[in-house]
């Protein structure tokens, strides 16, 4: 599972480069001065239907891409329905932590942890002190990485 979430990390990187040049350099990808930070978290499904898990993850897509246009948030549900990677992207650790109050405060916290529980919850990027105290103040335990380091074709 974490091989797909290295990938898809990879691909998003992709998707955000300049498509007009092509060429077959391999460029290393530094985001050490970058503000953005992503989230990776590996939810279990808690034996829920796959039908409810699809239908709530739908909604919650929806929802958050109303009220955050900035964000590039994507769930990506497991073949047998048992687990569920959420990947979220914020501009900065001001908006993750928006998201996070948001989130808290909003209509949607206790569904979400009626359907899923979190296993794992991963930080990438430059997470700020406020960012990692607002987390810990919350009971969220995260794993920080600066990168996760690859290679693009350019």
């Amino acid at each position: 599972m974490k091989n797909i979430l290295y990938a898809m990390i990879v691909l998003i990187i992709i998707a955000n480069c300049d498509t007009n040049k092509s060429n077959n350099e391999l460029k290393v990808l530094d985001n050490s001065d970058s503000k953005e930070i992503t989230f990776i978290i590996e939810l279990n499904t808690k034996g829920n239907q796959l039908s409810d898990v699809k239908e709530f993850t739908q909604y919650l897509s929806h929802f958050i891409a109303e009220r955050e246009p900035s964000t590039v948030y994507g769930y990506f549900i497991s073949d047998d329905g048992n687990k569920v990677t959420l990947i979220e992207r914020y501009n900065n650790s001001q908006d993750g932590i928006q998201h996070g109050i948001d989130f808290i405060n909003g209509p949607n916290f206790t569904k979400f942890f009626e359907i899923f529980e979190i296993e794992s919850f991963i930080t990438i990027g430059n997470a700020t002190e406020e960012f990692k105290q607002f987390a810990s103040d919350n009971g969220f335990t995260i794993e920080y990485r600066k990168s996760i380091g690859g290679y693009v074709r350019r």
